[in-house]
């Protein structure tokens, strides 16, 4: 079963000056997804992070035109809020992208912003990232959450290419209704405790 790595002790002051980016993937501002990721964010905080939400079905961007310029400037050519993100993106510690499983993978949301991030990389295909975390959280109606496991991995592959230190990711199942996380508290209590995890070190 997919799960973020186990916990530890949080005692270091460097964790007080991090920076967590939530992005919220789903259609929906207060859908499971979007209540996990902010359950996850907020108990970050009280460890002294700073964090910001954004939510991509609000925002203005389009799709990748796939001129590639972005490899030798490192930055798109697309005038649109996803230069916010990449700017974000870059300057994190830690990204948490949230995303509800929709037709075995993840939202249209998630994946339009996915194929803006050609800019993270050089023209060697190396990154411009220096370390920064990324969790992907799904949600699923099906209650196996393994049932997606061969996407979860290849998305895993896809931001490890992009430069990305990938955690592993957290899925929780069982929702059909957006407020359906209000019934499962063991996934609230595992949310706060992988938010926890997220902020170590040496977490992977």
């Amino acid at each position: 079963m997919y799960n973020v790595v186990s916990i530890y002790s949080i005692t270091n002051n460097n964790y007080r000056n991090m920076k967590i980016i939530g992005i919220n993937g789903s259609p929906r501002i207060n859908g499971n997804s979007a209540q996990l990721l902010e359950i996850m964010l907020k108990q970050t905080e009280q460890y002294g992070a700073s964090t910001k939400t954004y939510h991509l079905n609000k925002m203005n961007f389009k799709g990748c035109q796939g001129c590639s310029s972005c490899r030798e400037k490192g930055n798109c050519v697309l005038k649109d809020d996803m230069n916010v993100l990449l700017k974000e993106v870059k300057e994190a510690d830690v990204v948490i992208l949230s995303s509800p499983v929709y037709m075995w993978q993840m939202s249209a949301q998630t994946k339009l912003f996915t194929d803006r991030l050609m800019p993270l990389l050089k023209s060697d295909y190396s990154s411009r990232l220096v370390g920064q975390k990324l969790l992907m959280l799904y949600t699923q109606g099906n209650t196996n959450c393994s049932q997606f496991s061969t996407y979860f991995e290849y998305t895993k592959n896809m931001f490890s290419f992009l430069g990305f230190r990938v955690l592993p990711p957290f899925v929780a199942g069982g929702f059909h209704h957006e407020n359906d996380i209000q019934k499962y508290p063991n996934i609230i209590q595992r949310a706060k405790q992988s938010a926890e995890a997220i902020m170590m070190a040496d977490c992977i």
